[in-house]
């Protein structure tokens, strides 16, 4: 049986396709910069099943047109940490601010705008979701 540490994190994010057809992506603004969503490993609970538990929380989304599209890892202040990158696509969205719940402090931007949060938290490997 594998013990999972206290500190034991997965994070993700979503690419939408904004009203210009590019993708961005669901960060948290933070003061220097962006993160992404994240929350602990529940006991008995795979990572994936905790990180869209807590999705479904900050956005309002229809899971069933959530799509995995890539598991990488990252490393933050020295802790392993999974990134779940996950495609939205929902014809009927005008605009993906719509899929924000209100004060839940999350937004969305364009890849140029968090290369410096990528960068930050060392992903691992070439991300295939950098070339979408």
């Amino acid at each position: 049986m594998m013990l999972i540490k206290d500190n034991h994190h997965v994070a993700s994010t979503i690419l939408v396709k904004d009203s210009d057809g590019r993708y961005v992506f669901l960060v948290k603004k933070e003061e220097n910069g962006y993160s992404f969503p994240a929350t602990r490993i529940e006991p008995k609970k795979t990572g994936l099943a905790c990180m869209i538990s807590r999705l479904k929380e900050l956005v309002n989304i229809e899971i069933e047109k959530l799509e995995l599209n890539e598991l990488t890892n990252a490393i933050v202040n020295d802790n392993r940490v999974p990134l779940f990158v996950f495609i939205y696509e929902d014809e009927n969205i005008l605009s993906p601010d719509e899929l924000l719940i209100e004060d839940s402090g999350l937004s969305w931007v364009h890849s140029d705008n968090i290369m410096s949060t990528l960068e930050e938290w060392k992903i691992s490997g070439v991300p295939q979701f950098l070339l979408i």
